[in-house]
């Protein structure tokens, strides 16, 4: 068994009200599923009782290109915008834990360790 793993299944409604105090709109089913929007794109965090935790951050990569299309006598305007969808995983064993994965998220992102 992973040292990673919690020792009890994780507390839901925990984990969601940790990430409405760091300002996520947080839906709980059941997983926990929070939303963050900004100048910088989405970001989607994902938990679960089994302390898996994942962050899908999705950014424009440009600017968004747009015109006009006349078709049948209707105008449309079509918008096509480029994103970058990146996926950080790692697991917690306890509830308290979270706020420290938040900050590693966002220290990953900004600093783009990824790409080390």
């Amino acid at each position: 068994m992973s040292s990673r793993v919690p020792l009890q299944p994780l507390n839901l409604d925990t984990l969601a009200q940790i990430l409405r105090e760091e300002g996520w709109d947080v839906v709980v089913t059941e997983d926990v599923v929070a939303r963050r929007e900004g100048p910088h794109g989405v970001w989607n965090v994902y938990a679960d009782r089994a302390g898996r935790v994942r962050l899908e951050a999705t950014r424009p990569v440009g600017m968004p290109k747009g015109r006009r299309v006349l078709l049948d006598g209707r105008t449309y305007r079509v918008l096509r915008e480029v994103h970058e969808v990146i996926n950080i995983l790692t697991s917690i064993r306890k509830e308290e834990e979270l706020v420290q994965v938040l900050r590693a998220f966002e220290d990953i992102l900004w600093r783009r360790l990824w790409e080390e």
